[in-house]
Formats: C-alpha cells, structure tokens, sequence
C-alpha cells in the first residue's frame, strides 16, 4: 500500500524535470528579436527604413507670419434721439450707404412747433416792452431839459430838477431791465429752434468721405423716445479694422506701418491689402500675447464686420538662403532638427537645426550648414545612426 503513492511522487517529480528541460530547450531554440530584425545579408542590426530625400535648394522667402482674426468697423455709431417724443418715420433700411447731413428719421414735432410760437410772442413782448422803455427815457430826458430851462429862470426849484433827475434815471433802469428780458426771450427762442431742428435726426460725422451704411434699426415709428435712446446704427466699412493677438516671440518684431496681406474664405483666390495700424504697449500677463490691429482697405465693401479673416503680416524677404522642405522637419525631445543622409554608409544622422523664413512649404535653415541630402518621407521612423534605403 505504501508503494502506491510513492510510486505517483516519483513520476510527478520525472514529469516536472522533462517539462523544465523542455523550457530551457525552447528558450535557446526560439530566435530573439534581434535576430528577426536581422539584415538580408546575416548582419545583425534593425531593418534599414525606406525614406525619400531632397537636396538642400537656394530660395527667397518672405519672412512672415499668418494670424486669425475676425473683422470689426473702426467706427459705430448710434443716432439717437436728442428730445423725447414718438418716432414718425425712419428714412433709410438697413444696409443703405449714408451722406454727411443726410435725414435718417423723424419724430413729431407738433409740441415743439408749438413752443417754438409761444417763445416768439413772448419775444415780441419782450422787444416791445424795451421800445417804449426807450421811449420813456426820451421823455424823462425832454422833461430834464425843460426843468433846467425853467430853472434857469428861476422858475423851477432845485426839487423839481431832482425830481427829474430820478425820474431819468429810473426810465434809464427801465430800458435795461427790458433790454434782459428781451435777450432772455430771444435765447429761449434759439433753445426752442434747437429743440425743434432735433426732431430730425441728421447723419453729422467729420466729412472724411469714408463710406457708412445702415447696421441696425434700433427702434420703430410709433416707439415714444426718450432723450438719448437709440434709433440707428452706422457703420464705417472702408476702411475695417482685425484684431490679431500676437505671440511675446512675435511681438517685438511688430510695427505701425507693416504691410499685411488678408484674405477671406468666402472670396477664394482674393487678396485685400492692409496696414498694421497700431500695437498694444503692454502683453496680457494671463496669456503672454498682445493686441495689434490692422486696417484694410474695403473701397467696395465686399468685406463685412464679423468676417473671419487669415492675416499675413510681411516683416521681409529673405534673398537666395538655403532650405528645406518643411516635412523633412522632425522632433526629438524638445529639439527639432533634420535627419541628413550619409550617402555612402546608407545611414543618417540627426543634426539640430535653427529656422528662419517659412513660404510654400520651404523653411530656412540659419543654422547649421547642411551639405548631404535630407529625408523628407519616412524620418519619423528612424533614430541618429539608422540605417535607410535610399530611392534609386
């Protein structure tokens, strides 16, 4: 009985060094990666990379940057109502060109046509009230006159000529107090006129000949206005303003003055030429950028507010400089740089690289000088050393 189990341990433990055997067997029978990656010809080492190359040309670039933006008037401005009153009638419709002086809107004017007579009759009592002030002093004047012949001839008193005398000079206040009375009369006149001419509602702007037209109406006829609501916008469309927010590293390059070239999606194959107009003198401490804004010419008005726009701003050319397909730019780390072909060893080695210029898929290469050919296609595959096919 005690053979039994004995016998089973015995077997168990032949069992598990035949399988231990087996194992290390495998372990030195099984190829290592190294091994699959071999080369055709037996050479150990990774499969070399089929890649495309291009020479290092000589181009002009222009050295230039593009930014997005969105289109804004330079100028928006409300017309709005100077007096209270109930809108009458608006004259022009949203979109229409506008002219300096030109009538936009109307409110009733019945009240204020009404107040304009009222201050003019009390402006006629007024100028009459000074004529006969005026007549009153001519005859306190002819009344001193007489005294002083009579008392010339010792006929009238020394009183009757003080009488006179007061009497003169009291005409004299007269004729000024009604004199202040008229000139009081004659301004609320003016104020009425004033009140009157602004139930009309004028486009008045400097007349710089920029072109403005209807952006929004703002109120209806029939609306009662209070003094300073809004009835009408205009807006300046030539020139249009984009705003650009700008990089600290791009930045200090920015001047007022520099060309910009914009271009819109909606006008495929267009150009609209503009001007960096002005630059913040401070960069937003949370984000690091700056604002800039460029004008752009719009004498047609095809351009409107709102339009998204890419701007290109042109700091210069860059005459006859060595480059590179952009493509063939690679990172490694925080490092960029090209792969540069080794003919003869079919090999490759990444060589840092200091860019400038960037125009039609070609980049500047300021630093350093690259003499072999560089890889443009498959480089994101290769490491400093790899091996590589080359095209024939």
């Amino acid at each position: 009985m005690a053979r039994g189990p004995k016998r089973v341990l015995i077997i168990l433990a032949a069992a598990a060094v035949l399988a231990l055997v087996g194992w290390r067997v495998y372990l030195v029978a099984k190829p290592s990666p190294k091994s699959a990656l071999a080369a055709p010809n037996g050479s150990r080492g990774p499969t070399p990379v089929a890649v495309e190359v291009a020479q290092v040309t000589r181009a002009t670039l222009r050295d230039a940057i593009q930014l997005t933006a969105s289109l804004d008037s330079p100028s928006r401005v409300e017309v709005a109502a100077k007096v209270s009153g109930r809108l009458e009638r608006i004259l022009v419709q949203v979109g229409q060109s506008v002219q300096r002086g030109q009538l936009l809107a109307e409110l009733e004017d019945e009240e204020y046509r009404q107040a304009l007579e009222q201050a003019r009759a009390e402006e006629a009592v007024a100028s009459a009230n000074l004529e006969a002030a005026k007549i009153g002093v001519q005859a306190a004047e002819r009344e001193l006159e007489r005294v002083r012949a009579l008392q010339d001839k010792q006929i009238a008193s020394d009183a009757e000529l003080d009488s006179s005398r007061t009497k003169l000079a009291q005409a004299q206040v007269q004729v000024s107090v009604a004199g202040s009375q008229l000139k009081q009369k004659q301004v609320a006149v003016e104020a009425a006129q004033l009140r009157l001419s602004q139930t009309r509602l004028v486009a008045s702007w400097n007349p710089d000949g920029r072109l403005r037209v209807v952006g929004e109406r703002l109120a209806e006829p029939g609306a009662l206005l209070q003094a300073g609501t809004p009835v009408l916008s205009l807006l300046e469309l030539d020139p249009l303003e984009a705003r650009l927010r700008v990089a600290e590293t791009v930045y200090p390059r920015l001047r007022p003055g520099l060309a910009a070239r914009v271009s819109a999606a909606v006008f495929p194959g267009r150009r609209f030429a503009g001007t960096l107009s002005a630059v913040a003198p401070f960069l937003d401490r949370s984000t690091g950028q700056a604002d800039a804004w460029v004008q752009i010419r719009n004498a047609d008005g095809a351009l409107k507010p709102g339009m998204a726009v890419q701007v290109e701003l042109e700091f210069g050319r860059r005459e006859n400089v060595p480059a590179v397909p952009a493509a063939a730019l690679v990172s490694r780390g925080e490092v960029q740089g090209v792969f540069e072909v080794e003919v003869e060893a079919s090999t490759v080695r990444f060589v840092p690289v200091r860019t400038g210029a960037a125009e039609g898929g070609l980049v500047e290469i300021l630093e350093p000088e690259l003499k072999g050919p560089i890889v443009t296609l498959g480089q994101h595959l290769l490491m400093d050393g790899s091996a590589v096919i080359l095209p024939r």
